[in-house]
């Protein structure tokens, strides 16, 4: 499979490095890259259903792919740290809440940039920002394949922003409460997880041209009631 990445999609410049690292546990393959061109040869799955779409149950499925996908990278490494992005995202939100006339509580942006603030200056853990069950694919080699990460490194507990986020919006609150105390059976710190849920959807929740995405809003509102 050939896949291309627009050069304005900066989140998966490290795409390929990920799934490098992963060396295909739990992960598609890579086969070749070409960086000037952001492109990547990567396995195809077959039949290639997202877990969305399987009609199974996928806290089981991504329970047992996660602790897999977080290994930390060797020194150095050239993936993007979620310290800097949580050093821009503490400028931009608070930017963007006020040029969008305060759309929400500012309880939950005052959550977002205490996470950011308190954000573990040491963690080296790869995180994939955009884990959710589209992005988990039925394959022969494996029954299941991650693809499309956007990773940084950092807190091992980012790693569920992707699934809390979905989880807001396809199932509410309850879905969010189920994602946590998965996270918590896998070692994670529950609360961290919620926490890093909200401020990464905030964080991802704007769009230069429409502003605050409603959805994303709401996806935050969600996961803080958890």
């Amino acid at each position: 499979m050939l896949k291309l990445n627009a050069p304005s999609h900066f989140e998966a410049d490290h795409e390929a490095d990920a799934l490098e690292l992963w060396d295909g546990g739990g992960a598609v393959r890579l086969l070749a890259r070409d960086d000037e061109r952001r492109a990547l040869l990567i396995e195809r799955c077959r039949p290639g259903t997202p877990l969305w779409d399987a009609h199974v149950d996928e806290v089981p499925v991504v329970a047992e792919l996660l602790p897999r996908l977080w290994n930390k990278p060797p020194k150095p490494h050239r993936f993007r740290r979620l310290v800097d992005e949580a050093e821009r995202w503490l400028v931009e939100v608070p930017e963007r809440y006020e040029v969008g006339g305060a759309p929400f509580d500012r309880s939950l942006l005052e959550l977002a940039c205490d996470v950011f603030r308190s954000v573990d200056r040491s963690a080296r853990f790869l995180v994939n920002q955009d884990l959710h069950g589209g992005n988990v694919l039925r394959a022969e080699r494996e029954p299941w394949l991650v693809i499309d990460p956007k990773p940084l490194v950092g807190e091992r507990d980012a790693n569920a922003v992707g699934l809390l986020r979905n989880a807001a919006l396809d199932g509410g609150v309850t879905a969010v409460r189920r994602w946590l105390a998965a996270f918590a059976e896998l070692g994670l710190d529950a609360q961290r997880a919620r926490d890093w849920g909200v401020a990464h959807t905030l964080a991802w929740g704007w769009d230069e041209d429409d502003g605050w995405s409603d959805h994303s809003v709401e996806a935050a509102r969600r996961i803080a009631a958890a």
